[in-house]
């Protein structure tokens, strides 16, 4: 059960036992990411240390810890055949291609993807390898593949255009691309065109795919000798666990274009740790999990994937387009208990006349993240599904994902939950001076989750990160008196779209190539079933005033994901209000929708 008072003035306490336990969990960032020279002086002043909130569950042991994949496959009977039971079990189902991998399939080909990419392709550690695929079955064990190499992996959005992939593998510095046989297109015009620092294109297909192109190598045939295989992760990762990153998620983060976020072998499996604290009790051995989430996304990369195949958990997933009663006859079929959503599938279960045609009775809890649930919406679930437990968390890629979760005992309607295992948090004014329960500010988290930094971007890691290894998550939170927190509105102009993010200076600047685009400005709009979308306010050349809103909306199409496609419409105006140093006022603009929608 949860305690209540979670949180206190901690000034006298703190004095006395607890400052040393919050200084444990400073970031240390080390390489690309170092940002601790006197000469980077734009990092947040963090002065404030009173009204701590801290964390109601019980402490996860701290590190040193173990290299991902060994942590992962520790009750594979492959890794550990003394004490390993996870064999034949199946670990993961596509329900989409009817593909399934058992535990001893996620080991063979873990072990021997590790071993071409280390023997035969000379991946180093500060290399990365990139992996442009839907949810697949064999998503997981190539993920553990690079952690066993000790090189770096950056999951990349499968609905990402040519430009979309190749600014990500510039940035990232991939050497090695897997993708699957229904992207190949696109990432081939990629590679070609934008990306000449790919060297290996590693195709994966499904079980009736057809042939591949010369000059690609099909996944299939790096399986084909079985005595070679990479069974602990190259010996120099033991020693860095904590400073050597391994997944590089790319995050818009509090601002600005997508950068990529630097979490550690030690950051990936703390949050494991951390996470199961709170699920472990209620979450069975011979519990499944359905997640349609995307792989590529760090809620579902960690928290369904990672997770189920650490605990041995069954994940039903599928590699095709989302589609409520497909998922509904998933549930009648398979019969899961768990199931990982975020709020626009959860409006269409508490108010989709088709649910009721299927028996979701096997459902007794659901985890809602990545966007603010409405309470309404949490309701209308609960109301719904007789006895269903319906709960929020809430995270961020900068955090890997987790900062904080409800219990299936003790959930409270509306708030994202009490902070997780081994996590202080505070919420701040604009004078950096942090606040008691019930005052709203911006969100503050410290933890041994907190990523190392942005990756070759010293400026943006010290905007978010303090020396003393504060993170500012750029959302506006309150907690209550037993230490529940509250997501209500976010510092960030990001633009969440059904838990995708968007950031509207990508788009502006996208915006700003067309030929009739004098100036334009980019907002969230509110939308029942995204939650957002985006809306442009553009400023016409006076060159090209015949051209009209749709066909800007067009051209966009065509170049961005569907999620960043402008489903708010293009408004024209005049001026893009701004300030004097011409930043633009997006306050303005989004003070006016209020009125508009009001």
């Amino acid at each position: 059960m949860i305690a209540t008072n979670l949180v206190r003035r901690v000034v006298p306490t703190w004095r006395r036992h607890g400052r040393s336990a919050v200084n444990n969990y400073r970031t240390m960032s080390s390489g690309s990411v170092d940002f601790s020279s006197a000469e980077n002086t734009n990092a947040f002043a963090d002065h404030c240390d009173l009204n701590l909130a801290y964390s109601p569950y019980p402490p996860v042991p701290e590190g040193p810890y173990e290299p991902l994949a060994e942590f992962v496959m520790q009750d594979w009977k492959g890794h550990n055949p003394n004490g390993g039971f996870l064999g034949e079990q199946i670990a993961i189902r596509d329900t989409a291609t009817s593909m399934t991998r058992s535990f001893d399939d996620y080991y063979n080909i873990a072990t021997q993807v590790g071993a071409v990419l280390l023997d035969d392709y000379a991946i180093e550690e500060d290399q990365c390898v990139a992996l442009y695929c839907p949810n697949h079955c064999d998503y997981l064990p190539i993920s553990l593949a690079v952690a066993l190499c000790g090189s770096k992996l950056t999951p990349i959005n499968p609905l990402y255009t040519r430009s979309e992939l190749s600014t990500v593998l510039q940035k990232s510095r991939s050497k090695v691309l897997f993708v699957h046989v229904s992207k190949l297109d696109v990432a081939l015009e990629s590679v070609q065109q934008d990306c000449p620092g790919i060297e290996k294109i590693v195709v994966i297909t499904d079980e009736a795919s057809e042939g591949i192109p010369e000059g690609t190598v099909n996944l299939k045939d790096l399986l084909d000798n079985p005595d070679k295989r990479l069974t602990k992760t190259r010996r120099v990762m033991h020693k860095h666990t904590k400073t050597h990153p391994y997944l590089l998620p790319y995050s818009s983060g509090t601002t600005g274009q997508p950068k990529g976020v630097c979490l550690t072998h030690e950051n990936m499996v703390v949050n494991l740790l951390q996470f199961h604290e709170i699920e472990g009790l209620a979450f069975a051995p011979d519990h499944k999990l359905i997640s349609p989430l995307p792989f590529f996304h760090i809620y579902a990369f960690e928290l369904s994937m990672i997770h189920t195949a650490w605990k041995g958990h069954e994940l039903i997933t599928s590699s095709g387009r989302f589609d409520l009663e497909e998922f509904c006859q998933t549930v009648q079929e398979h019969k899961p208990e768990r199931s990982h959503l975020v709020p626009p599938i959860m409006l269409g279960l508490g108010k989709h006349p088709i649910v009721d045609k299927y028996d979701m009775s096997s459902l007794k809890t659901i985890i809602s993240a990545a966007a603010p649930l409405g309470e309404d919406n949490e309701n209308a679930v609960k109301k719904r599904f007789d006895g269903i437990c319906v709960k929020q968390g809430w995270g961020m890629s900068e955090l890997s994902p987790l900062g904080t979760l409800n219990s299936d005992f003790n959930a409270k309607p509306g708030s994202v939950g009490p902070l997780c295992p081994n996590t202080f948090g505070k919420v701040v004014g604009e004078d950096g001076k942090s606040l008691p329960p019930n005052e709203s500010g911006e969100l503050l988290i410290k933890g041994p989750q907190v990523m190392m930094g942005y990756l070759d971007d010293h400026d943006k890691t010290a905007e978010c990160l303090s020396h003393s290894g504060w993170l500012r998550t750029g959302d506006i939170a309150h907690y209550d008196e037993d230490g529940y927190f509250y997501i209500t509105d976010r510092i960030k102009e990001l633009i969440k779209v059904r838990g995708f993010q968007v950031a509207p200076a990508e788009l502006e600047a996208l915006l700003l190539t067309h030929e009739a685009v004098n100036d334009v400005a980019v907002i969230q709009v509110p939308d029942e079933e995204s939650g957002e979308v985006p809306r442009a306010y553009v400023v016409l050349k006076d060159t090209h005033a015949s051209v009209t809103d749709e066909d800007i909306k067009e051209w966009v199409k065509g170049l961005v994901a569907p999620y960043k496609r402008l489903e708010g419409g293009v408004i024209f105006t005049d001026v893009i209000p701004k300030s004097a140093s011409g930043k633009i006022l997006r306050r303005i603009l989004r003070d006016q929708v209020k009125e508009e929608f009001a």
